[in-house]
């Protein structure tokens, strides 16, 4: 298993000092998820057979994380192949889906923001990393990216502005981030 990443460290304390507490003392969560914690740490540990499946997804997610230090990235053929990657790839929209309908507790929920490189919706933090990168460009260089650069990063930055531009002419773009390129800084809409 892969060392410890410094929430996973941090989330481990933090549930090592609750299974010490008498149970009355802990919410029905509580208790759950220090299930989920013993499976974690102990692979002998007595717990439901669903718990065991759940973290022993959890720990090939890891795995694949610690050996090729990316998450795990769908195959674009159609049909997808059944490869370990394609697997881990529809374990983790399991993940996303079922957090999506409330039905993880804290430590499932924080175990997998353990993860390195794990989103809860990617989409979402991409979006935000290229917001970023466009308030950057602007602080560093004093002008809006062009698409039509030397520079491949103010390229694709560029053109990010122009997709969001795009969007917004023809009403597809999500309220808010509508709201968020108007009130940026350096306004992009």
């Amino acid at each position: 298993m892969p060392a410890p990443t410094p929430a996973l460290a941090l989330l481990r304390s933090e549930y090592e000092a609750l299974s010490a507490l008498p149970t009355r003392q802990l919410t029905l969560d509580q208790r759950r998820s220090i299930d989920y914690f013993f499976a974690d740490i102990d692979e002998t540990a007595a717990v439901e057979p669903f718990v065991r499946r759940w973290i022993l997804r959890v720990h090939g997610l890891d795995a694949f994380v610690a050996q090729h230090a990316r998450m795990p990235r769908a195959d674009s053929r159609r049909p997808r192949p059944a490869t370990d990657e394609q697997a881990l790839v529809d374990t983790v929209a399991y993940f996303r889906q079922a957090h999506a309908s409330g039905g993880y507790l804290d430590y499932q929920k924080r175990r997998l923001e353990a993860v390195p490189g794990f989103a809860w919706s990617p989409r979402d933090s991409t979006w935000s990393a290229r917001f970023a990168e466009h308030q950057e460009f602007w602080e560093a260089n004093g002008f809006a990216p062009r698409r039509r650069s030397s520079d491949p990063a103010e390229v694709r930055i560029g053109r990010w502005v122009a997709h969001q531009r795009a969007l917004e002419s023809r009403g597809q773009l999500r309220a808010d981030r509508a709201a968020r390129l108007r009130a940026a800084r350096y306004r992009v809409l």
